[in-house]
């Protein structure tokens, strides 16, 4: 028997890119399986939906902003407008099953099709859950956890099934000597990603630059770093480190990610979930730099989680700068042993199966369901 499924969620990568992986999960599952997705034409999903394959479609939907504002009737009415949208879509689709990954794009479709009787289910990707998931939790069969602490936020605990976050590739084996080609890396000397979320991190890139300058004698003869830029703010950074540099090799984006993090012994990035999930797959020590304006500072507190298992080091926002990244670095290098534990700490919180478990429990609803 095949399955039709409506994934919804976007906004940032954080949201798409579980969605994306639960997608294949149902794939693989039976070729004959159908995954539409919905979101934005304004978010991210609208560029990397289509370019995995499958179909997307569009609706309205504007977030709510934690303050009383004219913006805010703006979208409660565009929000109205979305429930109308959705309902258009899964009449026309008919879905077995609605899964929301967050963002408030996913808030009218899991909404629409709770209230029209089909299974629903919505995965949250951080500690503490944005306002959408927390409003659909009640409405939803099942609500699929990334760490175990998002238990507190929730009310309905019989719902609530830890499953991890699931990332977007499977096999984490690849011909590295390929992958250091394509970014001219040097197979001999250790590598230092840097990226700053599915945008890139302007603050993240200058203090990179500036800390890798500090300590460039130390370490030019043993470490390179691949800096992933983000669009904006590519052309900046190619002027600031100059063509002639030896260190440093960078890209604007990289929707193939997985080929950096193979090659990557120590990572400098954001602390958004999937971006954690994804390099304790590959089981990579890290310094993390929260954004600092996540709600509810989500971001810094999945960081403080891995810092408390030992697997990465976390600097504020408020406290980064070349001088303190430098001495971090420094540090760190310095002591090989260290980030072996650091690296060992990290492949220890992997949950590479999460898009299993999450599917065979969906798919078991469904079964079940169907029988009576």
């Amino acid at each position: 028997m095949s399955i039709k499924a409506i994934i919804s969620g976007g906004g940032t990568g954080g949201h798409i890119y579980p969605g994306i992986s639960l997608a294949y999960e149902i794939k693989d599952r039976n070729v004959n399986n159908k995954v539409l997705f919905i979101g934005t034409e304004r978010g991210l999903e609208s560029k990397l939906i289509p370019r995995e394959g499958f179909k997307f479609e569009k609706i309205s939907a504007r977030g709510i902003q934690r303050k009383i504002c004219f913006e805010n009737i703006v979208a409660i009415l565009i929000f109205f407008i979305s429930l109308f949208q959705s309902f258009k879509i899964i009449k026309r689709y008919k879905p077995d099953l609605v899964i929301g990954t967050g963002g408030y794009v996913s808030g009218s479709v899991v909404l629409m099709a709770a209230l029209l009787g089909i299974p629903t289910f919505i995965h949250e990707q951080n500690v503490v859950p944005g306002v959408t998931n927390k409003f659909l939790s009640p409405l939803a069969r099942a609500t699929f956890l990334s760490f175990d602490q998002s238990r507190k936020y929730f009310s309905h605990q019989s719902k609530l099934t830890l499953t991890g976050n699931p990332i977007r590739f499977k096999n984490l084996e690849r011909n590295k000597s390929k992958d250091y080609q394509k970014f001219n890396l040097d197979p001999l000397k250790n590598t230092i990603l840097v990226l700053g979320g599915s945008k890139g991190a302007a603050s993240i890139n200058r203090a990179v630059v500036q800390g890798i300058s500090i300590i460039k004698e130390i370490i030019k003869n043993k470490w390179q770093v691949l800096l992933i830029s983000g669009q904006d703010d590519y052309s900046k950074i190619i002027e600031i480190i100059g063509e002639d540099n030896k260190i440093f090799f960078v890209e604007r984006y990289l929707y193939d990610i997985e080929k950096a993090y193979s090659l990557a012994d120590l990572v400098i990035c954001r602390a958004g979930a999937t971006t954690l999930a994804e390099i304790s797959a590959y089981g990579i020590p890290a310094i993390l730099i929260p954004y600092p304006y996540a709600t509810n500072h989500h971001q810094e507190i999945n960081a403080r989680i891995l810092e408390r298992e030992g697997a990465a080091l976390v600097i504020l926002e408020e406290n980064l700068s070349g001088e303190k990244l430098a001495k971090v670095l420094v540090d760190l290098i310095k002591d090989e042993n260290k980030l072996e534990i650091m690296a060992k700490k990290s492949r220890g919180l992997d949950k590479v199966d999460s898009a299993a478990k999450i599917i065979n429990i969906i798919f078991n609803y469904i079964r079940k369901k169907n029988k009576k």
